[in-house]
């Protein structure tokens, strides 16, 4: 299984890890450990919880919860190819998931 993130994808990553190495004293790491398990089980396409998130004609985006972080990763999976491309990480606790 292939796993490439988006360049959107990428800079919500730099953008929520600067954010918990600066206010997460206690656990400032967390993040990229949690990130790091979640890519793993997708890169082996372990089974994992997932949840449609939404469909746009034949292209479904999934996400997945981390947990610890309260934070979900977008993703869609294209089977021909066996890619698994992350389109986003977003904060799980906000009114209104995002507009992919």
């Amino acid at each position: 299984m292939t796993l490439r993130f988006t360049p959107h994808a990428l800079a919500s990553v730099r953008l929520r890890r600067a954010w918990w190495l600066a206010n997460r004293d206690k656990a400032p790491s967390l993040f990229a450990d949690e990130l790091r398990h979640v890519v793993s089980k997708l890169r082996k396409n372990t089974d994992v919880t997932r949840q449609r998130y939404s469909s746009h004609g034949a292209a479904t985006v999934w996400r997945l919860l981390m947990p610890k972080t309260r934070h979900h990763l977008y993703y869609q999976r294209d089977e021909r190819t066996n890619t698994t491309t992350v389109l986003l990480v977003a904060n799980a606790v906000a009114l209104a998931g995002p507009d992919l």
